[in-house]
């Protein structure tokens, strides 16, 4: 069973290369079926899986309390609660141990991924702007392709051969055909943060993370006003109808590319920060921030409410920020909880360097997806997030497996 599984999770992260074809979502089912097992005979939780399953214990009680009809429809897993496929392979394979050969499992991987992106790439016509290789969306198929490029950017480090470089030249067109600029510059910041981390300034990491944040509080100050009073506020029930007025009367007609830049200050970001004030320790409930138009219902005051409106929907609106987005949803105490799982994530990797190549790859990915989630909601994504996750779970895998035979050459 255990060969079974790391089978199953080499397969899914070859199949992350689409989302066309549901393959990389193979090991979470497997994952689902596991973990109650390992339930009934394990005492001992990795520090990664006992934070991870107790924010999904919280996931589910808040959508049970909110709208529990959810758990019943594919829209909602495909969407809305993508969380819970995305991160399933991390409630069991930390458990196991088994020698791994990583490096051969993760240069087929780059190997596979880039020959089958450049028939893709060329059946496409070598389209430049929009390429969404396999994938729905191309920003879908950007956090792919930055995720694949660090891959390729830790091995051409490593040794510069032609092949290792062709890898990289191709994975960095890739990505800059899609266009997906969050993805671009999460893979910049990815790469730069790794060096900060291999030169031992960490506090450099830390700072330009703060920044961010300060820079993004500043916009929502500025712009949450004139959400409320005309997104919010406005004529239409449908947000999206007042947004766009409210747009065209204070820009006039603006470009696709800066319409992403603005709905994002004016409509989503401020949807979550919405949710927040209303029930911020709370949240309103898992799944709520699309479900529009807002109608609070204050259980505790200024402590927690609920979005009651009854047009529940599934669909890929969401906050375009993950840490607002689980703010706005699931209050302080939610983001709270998730914000120490992925901690745990960072120290174990910050922990554990078995295999050089593939730690540097995870933590460039870690750093990126990071980054995008701070203009995407992509750390639930699983075009963004399974690849990490599969690729971290086998590192898991693999790292308990040395640790093994370290402890049984010391007896």
């Amino acid at each position: 069973m255990k060969r079974f599984l790391i089978l199953i999770t080499i397969l899914g992260l070859i199949g992350t290369v689409t989302n066309l074809l549901y393959i990389s979502p193979i090991p979470s089912l497997f994952a689902a079926i596991c973990f109650p097992v390992i339930l009934l005979y394990r005492n001992n939780f990795p520090s990664v899986v006992f934070w991870l399953f107790l924010f999904y214990v919280y996931v589910v009680i808040s959508t049970t309390l909110y709208h529990p009809a959810s758990f019943s429809n594919f829209r909602f897993y495909r969407y809305d609660g993508n969380f819970i496929i995305s991160y399933l392979p991390l409630l069991v394979l930390p458990f196991l141990n088994y020698n791994l050969n990583i490096d051969r499992v993760f240069r087929f991987f780059l190997n596979i991924t880039t020959t089958v992106s450049s028939v893709v790439f060329v059946a496409d016509g070598l389209k430049f702007g929009g390429f969404n290789g396999l994938f729905v969306a191309n920003n879908a198929a950007g956090g792919f392709y930055s995720i694949v490029t660090s891959l390729a950017f830790i091995y051409f480090l490593e040794r510069k051969t032609p092949l290792n470089l062709l890898h990289l030249i191709l994975n960095v067109l890739f990505l800059y055909a899609t266009y997906s600029r969050g993805s671009i510059l999460g893979l910049a910041l990815g790469g730069l943060f790794y060096y900060f981390f291999h030169i031992r300034k960490r506090y450099l990491i830390y700072l330009i993370i703060a920044g961010v944040c300060l820079v993004q509080v500043y916009i929502l100050f500025q712009t949450y006003p004139d959400y409320v009073k005309y997104v919010r506020g406005g004529p239409k029930v449908d947000y999206y109808t007042n947004y766009t007025r409210f747009i065209l009367n204070s820009y006039g007609i603006v470009s696709v590319k800066f319409n992403n830049v603005l709905i994002r200050i004016y409509n989503t970001w401020p949807r979550a920060v919405d949710c927040f004030f209303h029930s911020p320790f709370f949240g309103t409930g898992f799944g709520s921030i699309d479900d529009v138009p807002f109608k609070f219902e204050s259980k505790i005051p200024l402590i927690l409410s609920t979005n009651i409106q009854n047009n529940k929907v599934f669909t890929d609106s969401h906050a375009h920020h993950s840490f607002l987005h689980f703010l706005g949803e699931l209050g302080l105490f939610g983001l709270f909880i998730f914000l120490k799982f992925w901690k745990t994530i960072y120290k174990f990797l910050t922990k554990n360097n078995q295999d050089p190549r593939i730690r540097g790859f995870l933590l460039v990915s870690f750093y990126n997806l990071t980054i995008m989630s701070f203009t995407e909601h992509r750390i639930t994504t699983p075009s963004n997030a399974l690849p990490f996750v599969l690729a971290l779970s086998l590192y898991y895998v693999y790292v308990n497996h040395q640790k093994k035979l370290e402890v049984n050459s010391n007896l």
